[in-house]
């Protein structure tokens, strides 16, 4: 049924409500109309606002068009509200940063104000047009603060934005880490892993990047930092680090406590030193054939291409921590 056999439903229903003073299901009963029917009119009478909803009885066509043009009124007024509000963050605030500072502004978030250094990350995620890239170093991670951080990204990637995130691979020791790293690449998330991540770095559309105030303490604050000619140098070492990193899948996962024995520790701490399987074996006090087997085993499951390499790389899993 098309609109205007709607339209004409609705009509024949309201003239018989509004001249024999019938309720809508009598009067729908009476011409004899159909479930759909019925229901088509009635929200075409409920938008028009000549439906009473409660009574299910018609509402007078002038009285109906007096609450349509004042409901009119206030969405008008509330819309050149709207504009004068705009016009005035346009005129008077739009220019401050570069009128304070140049090219540069530099905005300092103590640890205190962390409710509104997260405020100003979730408005960077969200009118981020290009791209957002991560530096993200070991962490006490949550399970809710990883969720919180999913939907920010949800958000990010539904605006068509690139997301690239580097972790330090240690941090893959961590199960709740290897799962969400599944979850953000699940949903587009492009994900790499760095023996180092020196520091916390967030940066937006290679203008506006949020830093860790101190690379020695999570809990320091952040400074934020908007300008294209001082961030893009910013990004421009971020694209290094990213070309030299590592796919999730290519790094071992850091066994548990269960799974590694102190004797696999402490054979992987005298690879570290680039120790022979003869001066290990004596240090252990067992025999250089079952060293050799372990240095064998060890270095397989790391992907090392040599025994040094071994003991390095389980040092920078945390596999010996």
């Amino acid at each position: 049924m098309d609109d205007s056999t709607d339209d004409g439903v609705a009509q024949a229903l309201y003239a018989r409500m509004h001249s024999r003073g019938e309720s809508l299901p009598e009067a729908a009963q009476s011409l004899g109309l159909t479930v759909e029917e019925i229901e088509r009119a009635r929200d075409q009478l409920t938008r028009l606002n000549l439906l009473n909803p409660g009574t299910q009885t018609a509402v007078n066509v002038a009285a109906a068009l007096a609450r349509t043009l004042q409901r009119s009124h206030r969405a008008l007024d509330r819309l050149v509200e709207q504009h004068v509000r705009t016009a005035a963050l346009a005129q008077h605030y739009l220019d401050l940063p570069r009128q304070a500072g140049g090219d540069a502004h530099v905005e300092f978030f103590p640890r205190a104000d962390r409710a509104r250094l997260n405020q100003r990350i979730d408005e960077l995620a969200e009118l981020s047009s290009h791209e957002v890239l991560g530096l993200q170093p070991p962490a006490n991670w949550t399970r809710e603060t990883l969720e919180a951080g999913l939907a920010r990204t949800k958000v990010t990637l539904g605006n068509g934005v690139r997301v690239r995130a580097l972790y330090a691979q240690i941090s893959l020791s961590n199960p709740l880490i290897r799962e969400y790293v599944g979850h953000w690449r699940q949903h587009g998330v492009e994900v790499r892993v760095a023996p180092v991540i020196p520091t916390r770095l967030l940066i937006y559309d290679r203008h506006t990047a949020i830093v860790q105030a101190d690379p020695d303490d999570l809990e320091a604050g952040a400074v934020l930092i908007s300008g294209a000619s001082v961030v893009s140098s910013i990004a421009a070492i971020y694209d290094y680090c990213w070309m030299t990193a590592s796919e999730p899948e290519d790094v071992p996962g850091s066994p548990d406590g269960s799974d590694l024995t102190d004797q696999q520790r402490a054979v992987l701490r005298l690879l570290a030193t680039g120790a022979k399987d003869s001066a290990i074996a004596r240090s252990l006090g067992v025999s250089t054939r079952t060293i050799t087997r372990l240095v064998s085993e060890l270095t397989a499951a790391l992907g090392a291409s040599s025994r040094f390499q071994a003991g390095v790389r389980a040092a920078r899993l945390g596999w010996l921590d």
